[in-house]
């Protein structure tokens, strides 16, 4: 108990009020006291590290702050470099949370220049839309002129992809000292609202969060301004507190079963050789188990689901009751 407790205290949080002052505090049983003191006014709890603690620059901030989101074409990176093929920025005043501007481009890549089908896919672009987008140079003066315009001192992203990416791509393609600031200075905010919403470490997709928080954009996800401008509306709403009640419990009970039914699982791939007969065998008790064995304890319903996904593997078949239950996370 007490090694457990002194990995606790070695932990520290960083606490963001709404006002954008902050509050380091040290070890996590700290968290439920912080709540309760300034309750209505916390805007985002994130883990820090001691080193990055002692590492904290004094963070000036400006009156507009950046939302931004990158698609880019995967490639193999031995052969080719993942280059950014659209970007889009949202442009918010602090204080008041309103939009001021917005900016979106594609870019046209010059060394991994054929979008392959994945990319494709999911972002919904087209190879000759991406052949005749102007270059990265191009697109992203445009967007350190809209920094210098709004004096944007911090930005945010979603994960921890856009950052390496874009400072790799810096290199590429030179993009100089003011751009590498920009880079240097991204936030990603999807632990931060992961432990606001269910004080655990942790992340989910954005598209998640956005459920979990009730909050939609006009268009598709995975364009690169719908993306940024979802960021945002997820950021507002647990800045405003306009946090679904209803939603937030369903996601922390499915937590909970997902937890147990990851630790549950023994196999990963199926298996092969067994019979029919057998498989049908096993399926009718599959069946039987989910009818019969009733629970209120989430972590064991989860532990159930797994052992049936591992019935499943076991004869030949692939998982299919997570996708089923697992909903909202």
């Amino acid at each position: 108990m007490n090694k457990n407790r002194n990995e606790q205290d070695n932990r520290w949080y960083e606490v963001t009020l709404k006002d954008q002052s902050s509050r380091i505090v040290k070890g996590q049983q700290s968290i439920p006291a912080i709540k309760r003191k300034y309750k209505g006014k916390i805007r985002s709890i994130r883990r820090i590290t001691l080193q990055g603690l002692r590492n904290r620059p004094k963070e000036k901030l400006g009156e507009y702050i950046a939302f931004l989101d990158l698609e880019y074409n995967t490639g193999d990176q031995n052969a080719y470099p993942t280059e950014i093929i659209s970007v889009g920025l949202l442009i918010v005043e602090r204080k008041s949370l309103t939009e001021k501007e917005s900016y979106y481009s594609l870019v046209r890549p010059k060394i991994n220049t054929v979008l392959n089908p994945y990319c494709q896919e999911l972002t919904g672009l087209k190879q000759v839309e991406v052949d005749h987008a102007p270059d990265f140079g191009t697109v992203f003066g445009e967007v350190m002129k809209l920094y210098r315009r709004w004096n944007i001192r911090q930005t945010f992203v979603f994960g921890n992809a856009d950052k390496p990416v874009f400072l790799d791509n810096l290199r590429i393609y030179q993009g100089g000292d003011e751009l590498e600031r920009i880079g240097e200075s991204m936030r990603d905010l999807s632990q931060s609202l992961f432990f606001t919403l269910f004080e655990k470490e942790g992340s989910l997709s954005l598209e998640k969060t956005s459920r979990i928080l009730d909050v939609s954009v006009d268009g598709e996800i995975h364009h690169a301004l719908n993306d940024a401008r979802l960021l945002f509306l997820c950021y507002r709403a647990v800045v405003k507190g306009e946090i679904p009640g209803d939603r937030l419990s369903m996601a922390r009970d499915e937590l909970l079963i997902r937890e147990a039914y990851h630790r549950g699982r023994r196999f990963e791939e199926p298996k092969s050789g067994m019979s029919q007969e057998k498989k049908e065998e096993a399926l009718l008790l599959i069946d039987e188990m989910l009818r019969s064995v009733k629970t209120e304890s989430l972590k064991e319903k989860g532990k159930l689901l797994a052992l049936c996904d591992d019935i499943l593997l076991v004869t030949g078949e692939r998982p299919r009751f997570q996708k089923e239950y697992f909903h909202w996370i």
